[in-house]
């Protein structure tokens, strides 16, 4: 991983203009760690279970508790995983742009570590906490990032999960065209790695995107498909989600004039 040190500085330095000032933090001491890189790690555990039982306040502590010893004797896992677990705490109270900041760090420690899977992780992690921060751009740079970082993994699945994510930051820019290639692209990876779930996650996206672009026939065909899916997979909350989905371009075929078979170009 030693091509993304450019992109690592950049998405850093992104986080320092995004994330909100810090509070200043006492000076290490120059002193022998008092923990080991072995509790270190159990620290984290524990910070997960605290997670689990929506103990957010002392999940942060029992983290940050550790990443000082962390960054002073390198030991990048605990880096990447613990700046990680903070992200996923500052996506759970909706601070999109701390998330950013956490997410930015952990691939920093992945980088360092030369670690592809965590890589792909905190990127992916990365472009969700920029989309939601309104940073388009940058979602995109690390989106990309992450799509190439999977291809080298052979990792389909999170290369499906960038490939979406590059698409979504076309879509929401308008870019209708160049969205429904992305999700495209999207759904043939996450049919190549079996994951049916983020095939039919990746069918609604297709559909908003069709139906953003006035193309109701094609939006209710993936809709219909998206369903279909969510019904083997016997998920009710999915098909719910896809009949809401389906019932509003059915609705807009039916207030055109159209019946609701017509028009794959409308």
């Amino acid at each position: 991983m030693k091509r993304p040190a450019l992109l690592a500085a950049s998405l850093l330095g992104l986080a320092a203009c995004t994330a909100p000032p810090r509070a200043g933090a006492p000076a290490l001491v120059a002193a022998q760690t008092t923990i080991s890189h072995e509790q270190a790690v159990g620290a984290l555990s524990d910070a997960r279970q605290l997670v689990e039982r929506h103990d957010y306040a002392a999940a942060r502590a029992r983290v940050t508790s550790v990443l000082g010893d962390a960054d002073r004797w390198e030991w990048f896992d605990v880096v990447a995983d613990g700046q990680f677990l903070l992200g996923e705490l500052a996506d759970r109270l909706r601070t999109p742009r701390e998330a950013a900041d956490a997410y930015a760090r952990a691939y920093d420690g992945a980088r360092k570590l030369g670690d592809l899977e965590r890589g792909v992780r905190a990127l992916n992690a990365l472009t969700n906490a920029l989309l939601d921060a309104g940073a388009w751009d940058k979602a995109r740079e690390a989106a990309g990032a992450a799509s190439r970082l999977a291809a080298r993994r052979g990792d389909p699945r999170a290369e499906a999960t960038a490939e979406n994510n590059l698409a979504e930051v076309d879509r929401i820019a308008g870019r209708f065209a160049e969205a429904r290639q992305g999700y495209e692209r999207a759904l043939r990876l996450a049919h190549q790695a079996g994951d049916r779930a983020a095939e039919a996650a990746i069918l609604l996206n297709l559909g908003v995107t069709e139906r953003r672009a006035g193309r109701l026939g094609p939006a209710r065909a993936r809709f219909a498909a998206a369903q279909r899916l969510a019904r083997v997979l016997d998920d009710k909350r999915a098909d719910a989600y896809a009949q809401w989905h389906l019932d509003q371009p059915e609705a807009e075929i039916r207030r055109s004039g159209a019946t609701p078979t017509e028009g794959d170009d409308r």
